[in-house]
């Protein structure tokens, strides 16, 4: 993109300027356009996605001489309402824009609509569908490595489990959210997890949670348990659904702590702030984090960097 020195804007009644596709300059800072394509705020992760990517355009629009029009919008969790949320960031000349997608194939329209804009499109703590070809691949992926996460925690809760002197009979799997690709690569993460452990073989149960939902999560766990009052091991996508976890586990007899009878060995993903209360009481046994504030980090200095004309790292 083009940076031109001396244009100031035009002066009207609101505190933005008019786009030309380009950044504006305001004296010796440069006025730069960028919008923020919220999924949901349903969970404090999400929050801080948003929080923290704020604090470093800030950051960076500061060491960089830039000034940031910024505007972000919440989809709750509708994937039509985010398309359009892009479309109105578009129409108010955002260059930059940041998406947690709601929906990682529907978003592959947008990321097009995006680049036919030429503006810049940042799949921001969600990938798009690895479908994605030629103008529907973003310019830059910021995310965590989710299939990892997964298989971590579930290993560990394994050499627990050993060193306990338990085999695992069944396992419970609470799955993500199925239209996002963080919550695909975890049952990747899990599957691979039970071949390294050596139980291929071993039952599991998948149950739903809805949009990452607690009260969904709760009643499938509470099915699973009905048919499967054997299961001693569980594994949930996100520890934001534990207390619908935990209230399933209660009806069925099943919530203790490591080391008391009837213990059920529980890995998570995520580690919400509840979760380090339960890692700390002996109820999760393991939890592997995400790191909100480098995803942020990473989000802007790529930002500014593409805006700049510099080579980024497409991951």
């Amino acid at each position: 993109l083009s940076i031109f020195a001396g244009c100031t804007p035009k002066a009207d009644d609101s505190t933005s300027t008019e786009s030309t596709g380009t950044s504006e300059s305001t004296g010796d800072l440069k006025v730069v356009k960028m919008g923020l394509a919220m999924q949901s705020k349903q969970a404090p992760a999400f929050h801080a996605w948003e929080d923290y990517l704020k604090m470093r355009v800030d950051y960076e629009a500061e060491q960089r001489g830039y000034t940031v029009e910024w505007t972000a919008t919440n989809a709750s969790d509708d994937a039509v309402k985010q398309a359009n949320d892009i479309k109105d960031l578009l129409a108010k000349g955002c260059e930059v824009i940041f998406v947690p997608c709601v929906d990682s194939q529907a978003i592959l329209q947008s990321v097009e609509e995006v680049h036919e804009a030429g503006a810049i499109y940042i799949s921001y703590c969600r990938a798009v569908s690895p479908e994605a070809t030629g103008e529907q691949i973003p310019d830059v992926t910021v995310n965590f490595a989710s299939e990892e996460q997964a298989y971590v925690g579930v290993m560990r809760m394994f050499e627990i489990m050993e060193a306990d002197g338990i085999e695992p009979t069944v396992m419970i799997d609470v799955h993500g959210q199925v239209i996002d690709e963080n919550a695909i690569n975890r049952e990747t993460g899990l599957r691979r997890a039970l071949v390294d452990a050596g139980y291929p073989d071993l039952e599991v149960i998948v149950c739903d949670s809805g949009a990452w939902e607690s009260d969904v999560a709760r009643d499938s766990v509470d099915a699973a348990l009905q048919a499967h009052p054997e299961a001693n091991c569980l594994y949930t996508s996100s520890d934001f659904m534990m207390p619908g976890i935990q209230t399933a586990l209660e009806n069925h007899d099943k919530w203790y702590p490591r080391g008391e009878e009837g213990h059920v060995y529980l890995a998570s993903s995520d580690i919400f702030p509840l979760a380090i209360e339960m890692l700390q009481a002996g109820y999760i046994d393991t939890a592997v984090d995400q790191g909100c504030w480098m995803f942020a980090v990473n989000a802007a200095k790529s930002a500014f960097d593409l805006l700049e004309g510099k080579e980024v790292e497409k991951e």
